[in-house]
């Protein structure tokens, strides 16, 4: 039985389910940047008689959290890509 007033509002529910998928990413954009700002130290030394391929640093790469957040970032580009061709198509038919 439901009591009036304890009823779950679905915006509600989907505007926190936003905000915590919005804090991971805005946690996991921060991390990527503190990590691609630390400065490898053996940047600086002589080079060694070391492989130069065991010292390449590779470039981060964004882990996107779940498959619904994969989906949302694909739907996001193919929208922008869709909306990046209607406007050339307008620009292109004004006539200079």
């Amino acid at each position: 039985m439901a009591f009036i007033g304890f009823r779950r509002d679905p915006i509600q529910e989907e505007l926190r389910r936003l905000n915590r998928e919005s804090s991971r990413l805005g946690q996991t954009a921060r991390r990527l940047v503190e990590e691609t700002a630390v400065v490898d130290p053996g940047r600086h030394r002589p080079i060694q008689s070391v492989s130069p391929a065991s010292q390449v640093k590779h470039e981060p790469v964004l882990l996107v959290e779940s498959r619904l957040a994969r989906r949302k970032v694909i739907l996001a580009a193919v929208i922008a890509a869709l909306l990046a061709w209607a406007l050339f198509r307008i620009l292109a038919g004004v006539p200079s």
